[in-house]
């Protein structure tokens, strides 16, 4: 796959379908490797009942981005960030760990880009501004409203919660490094400073996920999070500055605003994100009343309705256009999803053919008396590649997560931990893989200088490479305190 995909630039979903093929053939060609019918079906089953899951999400959160881009919802929100009265790298980190995480959160699918590419391009050239838009898709484990790690959580049989916290505390490096890295890529006079505002505004971001999560709000703890950090980021350095920074209607006046309500975004973009939020809530209230769940389960994987995020991003697009279904919208939502959708079955495919033939247990017998230190510096690598081959935290789950938890040494204590690393590792190498690039420069258009696609792939190998020694970095510490 990591062939047909970066030599060949084949795309993800023919290269999801080719590994699937020759996983089959092995199975069937390889003594060492059976697939008993049984197994096959509990594996095919679990393996639908994921994919639905993922769609669930998908199609409704694809369809509100194109409800509020029609609504010109995000367009309101560039203005308002461009209005800002900050000084240029904080504005950038405050973008990169407070904005696009907050976007992303909600929505997915690279829509963030939509918001933070045109603003950052009037922020610094056309170079500097798409790798910091690259930076900025940093929260994918928590993007699409956590759809990776509530996956990843079904593929090894633990709660979203469970794996949510440890996520945050395996992610919990990766935020400020990316703050700080976007904020000095503006070449800032004053260094020392810049690093410590960046650093503050991705460790606060850090600490919104983390808290967030603790609280059982995995769903919404990239929003929330992400809310939290623009927040604090904009009453603490807009004071600084002794300027009020205008509200959503103001700034497009070009006036002040009332001081009450300096602070707000435009209304627009509070009523969406707060429509989403508030379902959700008043969903999770309805099933600890009694709601009756209408859930479906195979093959241990399950797909409760109620739980989904897919209703309140459903209807909040429904209640924004006062019930009526968009059938443009509609038809562009279906097109946007279906190559990430069928990727994704051929990566799903792919992990069950894996784990239930012996392949994984195969792996991680291969593995099995390797020193842990050596285990803990490979588990980073394996997410990153997966998140790089794949161009998605959901697929690079699929396609690993099993084979994660199975590598974790000791009596079973770092099993969650492990999986933790490879939903951050898979998560944060999205954004170096080609088609989030690629996505990024069709963003920007014209203003993408030629040649563009592969310094990004390279400036996305040298984040990729701090990213893992970082994550190793947590990966040695937790396997040294375990043991």
């Amino acid at each position: 796959m990591l062939g047909l995909i970066t030599g060949l630039r084949r795309p993800a979903h023919w290269a999801a379908a080719a590994g699937s093929a020759l996983a089959a053939l092995l199975i069937w060609w390889l003594p060492q490797f059976e697939l008993p019918e049984n197994v096959l079906a509990s594996g095919a089953g679990a393996g639908g009942v994921l994919v639905l899951n993922a769609a669930a999400v998908m199609l409704p959160g694809v369809y509100l981005s194109q409800v509020l881009m029609r609504r010109e919802v995000h367009r309101s929100l560039q203005e308002w960030v461009r209005g800002l009265p900050l000084a240029e790298p904080a504005k950038v980190a405050l973008v990169v760990v407070g904005i696009a995480p907050t976007v992303e959160a909600l929505t997915g699918f690279g829509v963030s880009l939509l918001v933070t590419v045109p603003v950052l391009l009037a922020l610094a050239p056309p170079a500097t501004a798409l790798r910091q838009a690259m930076l900025g898709m940093n929260i994918m484990p928590w993007g699409t409203l956590g759809l990776a790690t509530a996956i990843g959580a079904s593929l090894v049989g633990t709660r979203p919660l469970e794996l949510g916290s440890a996520t945050a505390v395996t992610s919990s490096l990766i935020f400020p490094l990316v703050a700080v890295w976007a904020a000095l890529l503006t070449r800032p006079r004053q260094r020392v400073r810049t690093v410590v505002v960046a650093a503050a505004l991705g460790g606060a971001l850090s600490l919104g996920l983390l808290a967030f999560n603790r609280l059982g709000t995995v769903e919404v703890a990239g929003v929330l999070a992400g809310l939290t950090t623009t927040a604090l980021g904009v009453l603490v350095l807009a004071s600084r500055n002794g300027e009020a920074v205008p509200s959503g209607e103001a700034a497009h006046k070009g006036e002040a605003g009332h001081k009450s309500h300096a602070l707000l975004p435009p209304r627009p973009v509070l009523l969406a994100y707060g429509l989403v939020l508030a379902l959700i809530a008043v969903l999770r209230a309805a099933t600890a009343a009694g709601l009756p769940p209408v859930a479906l389960h195979a093959g241990g994987a399950s797909f409760q309705l109620f739980s989904s995020p897919g209703l309140p991003l459903l209807a909040t697009a429904l209640l924004l256009d006062r019930g009526r279904l968009h059938g443009g919208d509609a038809r562009a939502a279906a097109g946007r999803v279906l190559r990430p959708l069928l990727a994704l079955t051929g990566f799903v495919a792919l992990g069950q053919l894996m784990a239930a033939g012996g392949m994984i247990g195969e792996l991680g017998a291969a593995v099995a008396d390797a020193p842990p230190l050596l285990i803990a510096l490979a588990a980073p690598a394996l997410g990153i590649l997966s998140g790089f081959i794949t161009g998605s935290n959901v697929g690079g789950n699929a396609l690993l997560m099993p084979l994660q938890e199975r590598l974790a040494p000791g009596d079973g204590s770092l099993d969650v931990w492990f999986a933790a690393l490879q939903n951050s590792a898979a998560g944060h190498a999205v954004f170096t893989s080609l088609p989030m690039i690629m996505l990024t420069l069709a963003v920007a258009g014209q203003q993408a200088q030629r040649g563009a696609e592969s310094s990004m792939l390279r400036f996305g190998m040298r984040v990729a490479c701090a990213v893992y020694a970082a994550l190793a970095a947590t990966a040695t510490v937790l396997v040294l305190t375990a043991g």
